[in-house]
């Protein structure tokens, strides 16, 4: 497989890859290894703050606005 990058990404990685001592080979596996290996999904919350605000009870029209007696 083969990927198109541009030439100047192309020397950044080669010059990452000599300053850490490894192939560019090497560098992108180990790249892509520290990444998460799932996506987050739509119910996945983990990360998210949680807010104990205490418990709420129902509201009524009275309780938002002042038109109603």
């Amino acid at each position: 497989m083969s990927i198109q990058v541009s030439p100047e990404t192309e020397v950044r990685l080669t010059e990452a890859a000599q300053q850490q001592g490894t192939s560019v080979d090497a560098l992108l596996e180990r790249f892509l290894g520290e990444r998460p290996t799932r996506a987050a999904s739509a119910g996945d919350v983990r990360g998210l703050p949680v807010w104990r605000l205490g418990q709420v009870g129902a509201l009524r029209r009275r309780d938002l606005y002042d038109d109603v007696s």
